[in-house]
């Protein structure tokens, strides 16, 4: 550069801005820092579903079939009051009430009977309630029953997953299953009009599920 003289004091005047190829650089290290984070995001999550599947859905799952194989009675809908409710206040409804007995205690009460845990309470305080967030960032809330089928041509016990979020629904779908197919298989999507393919989770975003069990 040229020095430019004034006054006796001597200065540069520098002009040069950001190459072509700097700018670039750049904006590839944003483009690396930006995948990094929404891969971490996606890392993350999918971890949450598999702690949620591990501790939540098949720890009820094997309390469902220890509990038969103990006892021969089905969890929370047997005809007995080996918890203190009434023969005819059961429903299989875990947070909800069945001829007004609290079915969530009695379902507790039923396996501690017998020696027996339920998974624990987690964050939202209920053994049979759950919370996930989605990749959109909303907080879904979703409960489990233990109910069943006694229609032709299906006849079977279930867990149901109700109010489940869709992509959280098909990752269970894949663990246990193999696959995501909402109709086929032992862990099912199951709206009022009956059992169905996985619903396009930018239309439809939660839903009802359910997990046959053995007995």
């Amino acid at each position: 550069m040229k020095a430019r003289k004034g006054k006796g004091i001597g200065f540069i005047v520098n002009n040069k801005g950001f190459t072509l190829i700097e700018m670039a650089i750049v904006l590839i290290i944003i483009g690396i820092i930006i995948g990094a984070v929404v891969k971490g995001k996606d890392l993350v999550r999918s971890a949450e579903q598999k702690r949620l599947y591990s501790k939540f859905l098949n720890s009820w799952d094997m309390a469902y079939n220890t509990y038969y194989d103990r006892t021969g009675w089905i969890l929370l809908d047997v005809n007995n009051s080996d918890n203190g409710a009434t023969a005819g206040g059961r429903d299989g409804k875990c947070s909800g009430t069945g001829g007004g007995v609290d079915d969530s205690t009695n379902l507790v009460s039923q396996l501690e009977r017998v020696g027996l845990k339920a998974p624990s309470k987690g964050p939202t305080g209920s053994e049979c309630v759950r919370q996930y967030t989605d990749s959109t960032g909303e907080r879904h809330e979703f409960t489990i029953s233990f109910l069943n089928v006694d229609a032709a041509p299906n006849h079977f016990n279930y867990i149901e997953i109700d109010s489940i979020p869709i992509e959280l629904g098909i990752t269970w779908d894949r663990i246990i299953d193999g696959e995501m197919d909402g109709d086929t298989g032992d862990f099912l999507y199951w709206p009022a009009g009956g059992k169905t393919d996985w619903p396009d989770v930018t239309v439809t975003n939660s839903g009802r599920a359910v997990l046959k069990v053995s007995f």
